[in-house]
């Protein structure tokens, strides 16, 4: 009787070369022709849930620009993302990072919330482009606790405050707390808003990384309980409060940070009901009306709240 062993290795080779032309067939797919159909987008899905998928996709028809999404039920681990790794421009997103930085720095006993940033409001101007909001008859040496301007972060995502507290922390340290909390796709490359001579953002990063940071902290996972415990905290005072807030009823917990630049809009956070909590993430870049885009942002953050409403 002849032996089954040819026959097995026989069968494991077809499947390999199988293996083999179905990725080259998927690379060929997604890098040629449809990607071009697709606008020249790399749309990476997370797709767990059918009912979000409907939810952004109904949203975003007819929308020009390009998005990123992701969405995450706490509770049960239902998801959908929509390019949720592609990097974006970071805006003050990346006030995320800075602020668990320097937090850690004071859970280590480096700083203390009592002590003191001073700048001058040339200097910051200068680094800046331009005056921050609110900034216009401020004294021209500007002195905050770092209590102060933490808070001032959360509560109007004030601009000098983060430069102040950039220096004091450092590019790398904000680099490093990216790193430590598994954003993959962040990088930290200056305290500015503009971008460079090549077009390249300072401050990068994507949909996954920022829900990411927003899970580590609903597990209160950043750094320390108490580290986690202040930061939200600080967030909790956000006063911008036009986009995900504004799909939802008024008595919604939401812990969130915006950003924002010319033709770039972002907001994302978690979302506390009674039952339950997710993560959502809305980026924007390359848009064409910015309050569009609100508005945009504002109806898929009532279709997801109503969503998860419906399920309990």
């Amino acid at each position: 009787m002849p032996s089954e062993e040819p026959r097995n290795y026989i069968r494991l080779g077809r499947f390999v070369l199988f293996l083999i032309i179905l990725i080259l067939l998927s690379s060929f797919i997604i890098k040629g022709p449809f990607k071009e159909w697709l606008n020249g987008s790399t749309f990476n899905f997370v797709f767990r849930s059918s009912g979000l998928s409907r939810i952004i996709q109904d949203d975003l028809s007819g929308k020009k620009g390009d998005y990123a999404i992701y969405i995450e039920n706490l509770s049960d681990a239902e998801n959908y993302g929509l390019r949720q790794s592609d990097i974006f421009p970071a805006a003050s997103l990346y006030k995320l990072y800075l602020m668990a930085a320097i937090l850690k720095e004071i859970d280590k006993g480096n700083l203390k919330l009592e002590d003191t940033v001073t700048s001058s409001k040339s200097r910051l101007i200068e680094i800046y482009g331009s005056t921050d909001s609110g900034y216009e008859e401020a004294p021209e040496t500007i002195s905050y606790t770092l209590d102060e301007a933490l808070t001032r972060i959360g509560r109007v995502s004030d601009n000098f405050s983060s430069i102040m507290l950039t220096d004091k922390v450092g590019l790398g340290k904000i680099q490093e707390m990216a790193e430590e909390l598994g954003a993959e796709n962040t990088r930290i490359k200056s305290p500015t808003l503009i971008v460079n001579d090549e077009e390249e953002p300072y401050m990068s990063t994507s949909a996954s990384d920022i829900s990411r940071f927003f899970r580590k902290l609903y597990t209160k996972e950043i750094v320390s309980v108490s580290v986690s415990d202040k930061l939200t905290e600080f967030l909790s005072l956000n006063q911008l409060n036009n986009r995900i807030p504004a799909g939802l009823p008024g008595d919604i917990k939401v812990i969130h940070k915006t950003g924002e630049l010319a033709r770039i809009r972002h907001d994302a956070g978690i979302v506390y009901l009674p039952e339950k909590a997710y993560i959502i993430v809305l980026m924007s870049q390359n848009i064409e009306g910015e309050d569009e885009v609100v508005e945009t942002f504002v109806n898929i953050s009532k279709d997801v709240y109503e969503y998860f409403q419906s399920k309990e």
